[in-house]
């Protein structure tokens, strides 16, 4: 019997026990479900979320999901196909302790869910960790696209882990906020998820020092400015709204400020524009790189690069719109994509 223990690294919030817990959310459930419930329910496990990174796009499929519930995302999901699906793309194993992911949820996440769905009071302090214990989760582990400074990085980790500790000793905790810049701003569109489809995106404006972070009907925005400022901030159209929503700093209770859908449907709008635009150099990136392996690979004669036409015309068939979103993800249906480019505007068919 292998009697070998597993070393875990030290937990990422308290640096002293190890980070054995699997299923850390980098981003709250309630958040995750929010924009991905398959039958809008805002419920957790009923998620069919798709992750867009810079290579590929990922799927995950809630363990509640039932396999009707998919016909119109798959033309058929298998066991096999069911099981690569099953890992959670918003959590990651092995970097909190348990303690420190249960206080994470018991201090902090519950308190804010029950904050905005059920209109329920949430202390001041609690609301401003909530923040900051996403803002540093999404900077220390996410990496796509969202990377703060070390210096502010650290800081969010130190004060989320006193925090903690305080709540853990029954300890005042309202001193925990001094000698730090942290102010945002939170609207909130109800039910835009529901009837719009949902969203999570966030990204830091290093010149403005402001965080934006789109949370399905939640939006909030986050300045590290000594001076409160937000007056250089900018996002899609956004600061508007944002001009009119009170700043909150953990000093009194957090007010959250209402939209109308055609405000957010403008700036998803704007948004979608520029991730289109994103995902576009990402799909060239990735043919060129498919045309240099098959070159070096199967056809040594083919010329050095791809013409426009080619490209095109694969990009085009990636977008089909008479395929379905689940299949048009697969490496497999690139593939195809690809080849069948080889055959349209080369007339070379790859013969496995």
């Amino acid at each position: 019997m292998n009697n070998t223990n597993t070393q875990h690294a030290p937990c990422a919030i308290c640096k002293s026990k190890p980070a054995d817990k699997t299923n850390s959310h980098i981003i709250p459930s309630f958040f995750v479900a929010m924009v991905s419930s398959i039958d809008n329910s805002y419920k957790r496990d009923k998620e069919l979320l798709y992750t867009i990174g810079d290579r590929i796009t990922t799927a995950y499929i809630g363990r509640s999901v039932r396999g009707d519930e998919l016909l119109s995302s798959f033309d058929s999901v298998t066991d096999e196909r069911l099981a690569m699906m099953s890992e959670n793309t918003a959590s990651k194993d092995y970097i909190f302790c348990p303690h420190c992911e249960k206080k994470l949820g018991e201090y902090l996440e519950s308190p804010w869910h029950d904050h905005l769905f059920n209109n329920r009071k949430i202390a001041p302090t609690s609301a401003y960790f909530f923040w900051v214990s996403i803002l540093w989760r999404l900077s220390a582990f996410e990496g796509i696209n969202f990377k703060l400074p070390t210096h502010i990085e650290q800081s969010l980790r130190k004060r989320l882990n006193n925090f903690i500790l305080a709540k853990d000793n029954n300890s005042d905790t309202s001193q925990l906020m001094c000698k730090f810049p942290f102010y945002y701003k939170v609207l909130y569109c109800k039910d835009y998820s529901k009837y719009q489809g949902g969203l999570i995106y966030y990204e830091y404006d290093r010149k403005s020092k402001v965080v934006t972070l789109l949370l399905g009907d939640v939006v909030a925005c986050f300045s590290f400015h000594r001076h409160r400022s937000f007056d250089k901030y900018t996002f899609h159209g956004l600061e508007k709204a944002f001009a009119n929503a009170p700043i909150n700093d953990g000093s009194c209770s957090e007010i959250i400020f209402n939209i109308d859908t055609s405000i957010l449907d403008s700036v998803i709008s704007s948004l979608f524009y520029k991730l289109k635009k994103l995902r576009l150099k990402a799909d060239r990136k990735n043919i060129l790189s498919m045309w240099e392996n098959v070159r070096k690979m199967l056809i040594p004669n083919l010329p050095l690069k791809p013409n426009e036409i080619f490209i095109k015309y694969v990009i085009s068939e990636l977008y089909n719109d008479a395929v379905k979103s689940g299949e048009r993800i697969t490496p497999e249906y690139f593939s195809k994509c690809f080849g069948k480019g080889l055959i349209k505007i080369y007339g070379i068919q790859i013969v496995h």
